[in-house]
């Protein structure tokens, strides 16, 4: 079995670090600064890459937050509806999917164009209706390249924090971890150390949900990562992403505990997320296939001359 893993906040003077957003803050910097990376590699629009970027993720985290109000904490939502404003206290992670499709969709559509200055250096920007929708494939792909390896610090931050005990599980079970409470709310507790980091063993097997998915996708992107210096179809990491992550989550989802979770239909809100999350793969995978089969790239949009490139190299 494997040992429950204990990390406390991280203490800058008066100042808590929490590890939980230290670890998730990481994975965003990461993912981004390597989709950045790969676009100049290819000689890809970086100015439209970070616009794109800055859409799904400001959607992402909001609707992140919103969604795991509605559909996991409703209780609390009632009793104090200013909770659903406070968008740093939770999230959650097919919240963040949804959000960030609906920021790409948005961006497909609108662009934000400067409006008026407030200060030197700060202008106000205001949305208007693109002339022509931009195609949003190809960046989804790229991002998804990179995407697992961002998310294994996601992961290692629910891995701290706890926030996915699941079931209890047979004893001696080799995925289990040994955790040293049978209260699952005392194990979802902070912990306050010394030490900085501790290894607990216990008498009650249970699946830590968030540990097991942060192993799933460290196996997933090694995967992917090997793949990088190949040519794929555009498609393949949406593909690849979808198919692999959806059914495993909705597998692990079975184990979360009915007192801690929604269930609609006999199923989480993230289980019936999964359902459509594997569509859009089929989806994704049929697309990868045709671009293949024609040799068209849809990439080719966002490529960019020699001179376009040498004016967006930094510094």
């Amino acid at each position: 079995m494997l040992p429950f893993i204990r990390v406390a906040d991280i203490q800058l003077g008066p100042l808590p670090i929490h590890t939980f957003g230290l670890l998730v803050a990481t994975g965003v910097i990461l993912g981004t600064s390597l989709t950045l990376r790969r676009a100049r590699e290819r000689g890809l629009d970086v100015d439209a890459l970070n616009s794109f970027i800055t859409w799904m993720l400001v959607c992402g985290f909001v609707i992140a937050h919103v969604f795991n109000d509605v559909f996991y904490e409703w209780k609390v939502v009632k009793e104090d509806p200013l909770r659903l404003l406070r968008i740093w206290e939770s999230i959650s992670s097919f919240g963040g999917f949804l959000g960030g499709f609906i920021g790409v969709m948005a961006w497909k559509y609108f662009e934000a164009v400067p409006w008026f200055k407030v200060l030197p250096g700060l202008t106000m920007h205001k949305l208007r209706l693109r002339k022509k929708p931009v195609p949003v494939f190809p960046f989804c792909d790229l991002i998804l390249s990179v995407f697992p390896v961002a998310w294994i610090f996601g992961r290692a931050g629910c891995t701290t924090a706890h926030d996915h005990i699941g079931a209890v599980a047979p004893q001696g079970t080799a995925i289990a971890v040994e955790a040293p409470y049978e209260d699952f709310h005392k194990l979802m507790g902070r912990y306050e150390g010394p030490p900085w980091i501790k290894f607990e063993h216990g008498p009650f097997a249970r699946y830590d949900l968030g540990l097991l998915e942060f192993l799933f996708t460290i196996g997933l992107s090694a995967f992917i990562v090997l793949t990088w210096r190949r040519k794929l179809p555009t498609g393949t990491y949406v593909a690849v992403t979808c198919l692999a992550y959806a059914p495993v989550r909705y597998v692990m989802d079975a184990f979360r505990l009915s007192e801690n979770d929604n269930r609609f239909a006999d199923r989480t809100p993230a289980q019936w997320m999964c359902i459509a999350l594997f569509a859009a793969g089929l989806v994704a995978a049929y697309a990868a296939y045709k671009y293949g089969k024609s040799g068209k790239d849809p990439m080719e949009v966002f490529r960019l001359s020699d001179e376009e490139r040498r004016a967006q190299q930094p510094g």
